[in-house]
């Protein structure tokens, strides 16, 4: 009943693929070959046995048979394969179809498969490409592997994953062509702050070292912030924390005009410098 089975699938794929250069390889072993204007095959699977070759004469050389007339060739053979691995390549793109019993479960497909059929009690895995690699188990669908709702969920995610991280590099390029070399934006350096918590003790009325540090670039000439990191060879989050505090508490003036902003000892700082 199996082998009964197993002929009206391949036969039924046979007719489908017919017309073009397909390849059958069935979970035990057996391996069905359609070609179309090919004047070479590459023997898949190890220890062949049983080949039959229809439609031309051929030569069979390294795993390789070559054929005299190329329009239409059947290529009908046994082989073996590793348990649970099915794996080969042809010089050419073609149709790969593996058939599998629909209790078995896969785990790793590659190319990405064009469709998985059920025929019966049998799994149709359709690929397309110039090699396969295919490792399944005869596990039940509720073990580790996956079966046929959980591959169409694979391509899904991988197709996100696809459209997310184009996104994301799309969006990158933008912000870095964006971004200047220095950028005194107050939103771009507020996010550093939440990195130095532990010193953002604005509350407080006494003057450290850091706050004396910057304040003391500003009586020297500095009127921006970046001429204060520069000055100082403080933190960039470090010295904007330290002039907001100087300017709550007075000891600075901030300026802005058309976009711009800087910075100015206040007056009663300047004639009362320590």
């Amino acid at each position: 009943m199996k082998y009964l089975l197993l002929m009206g699938l391949l036969i039924s794929v046979s007719l489908v693929g017919y017309g073009q250069s397909s390849v059958v390889i069935y979970y035990n072993g057996t391996v069905v070959a359609h070609l179309d204007n090919e004047s070479v095959f590459h023997l898949i699977g190890d220890n062949i046995t049983n080949l039959k070759v229809l439609g031309t004469k051929f030569n069979l050389t390294g795993g390789y048979l070559y054929f005299y007339n190329s329009t239409k060739v059947t290529v009908i053979y046994d082989a073996n394969f590793p348990k649970g691995v099915i794996q080969g390549s042809e010089p050419y793109n073609v149709t790969f179809h593996v058939i599998v019993p629909s209790s078995y479960t896969f785990a790793y497909i590659s190319p990405s498969p064009l469709s998985l059929e059920t025929s019966g009690s049998l799994y149709n895995l359709t690929l397309s490409g110039s090699s396969l690699d295919v490792l399944y188990s005869a596990e039940s669908q509720s073990s580790s592997g996956f079966g046929k709702e959980d591959l169409v969920i694979l391509l899904a995610l991988i197709l996100s994953d696809v459209v997310v991280g184009s996104l994301l590099g799309y969006w990158y390029m933008r912000s870095r062509r964006k971004a200047g070399p220095e950028s005194t934006s107050e939103q771009s350096v507020s996010s550093s702050e939440d990195e130095d918590k532990e010193e953002a003790e604005l509350t407080t009325q006494e003057l450290n070292d850091r706050d004396l540090m910057v304040l003391e670039s500003f009586k020297n000439g500095a009127r921006t912030l970046s001429d204060a990191v520069r000055v100082t060879g403080l933190p960039k989050s470090t010295v904007y924390r330290r002039i907001k505090k100087l300017v709550k508490m007075g000891y600075l003036l901030e300026k802005r005009e058309r976009g711009k902003i800087w910075y100015e000892v206040a007056n009663n700082q300047d004639s009362s410098s320590e």
